[in-house]
């Protein structure tokens, strides 16, 4: 919710200092909805857990459109549940040992180039801020700052100038810290391993232009 209310402060910002820019297409609001995946490429999880997604992507989209080829983005985004699963010892079934409620808030350049049919293909780079909104600690920090990154196709139709529809895929990949201490044969000690995440999606989405 406090990303949703900066994304909207950001938004107030945006439309005041372009205002009385000359050239540019202007500044677009959007909603879109995707699938959510949740990459471990450093086996965190191990071979005995396994991550179930559940829920949807849901992104909220601000911008302002510079010319034909740039737009500066800001996006929320709620990546559903991530629920990490073990077996059970009693029964051998699968249960919820903990779960990530991810949320991103992120600001990129959108580069792309708008064709006169109103198809305009796009790449995103920027970065972002990510919440995991862990059910119980496990991670040694909840916020970590990764990098957004994304492509893909915008389509804008000529007689609906002021609305675009956009397919695309986009990810947010970040580094993570695991602290746990171990027993040593003097005294405990600290083991801080670094692994790395990707929280991505395919999204539909709507946007209309003032």
């Amino acid at each position: 919710m406090k990303y949703i209310k900066l994304l909207a402060v950001l938004s107030t910002l945006c439309v005041a200092s372009f205002s009385h820019a000359k050239g540019v297409q202007g500044f677009y609001i959007g909603a879109g909805v995707g699938s959510t995946s949740l990459d471990d490429k450093d086996d965190f999880f191990e071979d005995s857990y396994q991550v179930e997604e559940s829920g949807n992507t849901y992104k909220l989209i601000a911008g302002y459109q510079l010319n034909r080829t740039l737009a500066l983005e800001a996006q929320y985004t709620n990546y559903g549940d991530a629920n990490i699963q073990g077996t059970s010892v009693l029964n051998h079934q699968k249960i919820t040992v903990h779960s990530w409620t991810p949320e991103a808030l992120s600001f990129a350049a959108n580069a792309g180039y708008t064709f006169n049919n109103g198809l305009r293909p796009f790449g995103v780079l920027g970065l972002s801020m990510i919440d995991l909104n862990e059910s119980k600690k496990v991670m040694s920090e909840d916020k970590y700052l990764g990098l957004r990154y994304g492509f893909g196709l915008e389509y804008m139709p000529p007689a609906l100038n002021a609305l675009s529809v956009r397919l695309a895929y986009e990810a947010d990949f970040f580094f993570a810290e695991e602290k746990e201490i171990r027993p040593g044969f003097y005294s405990d000690y600290m083991v801080t391993e670094l692994y790395d995440f990707t929280l991505d999606s395919v999204y539909l989405s709507v946007s209309y232009r003032f």
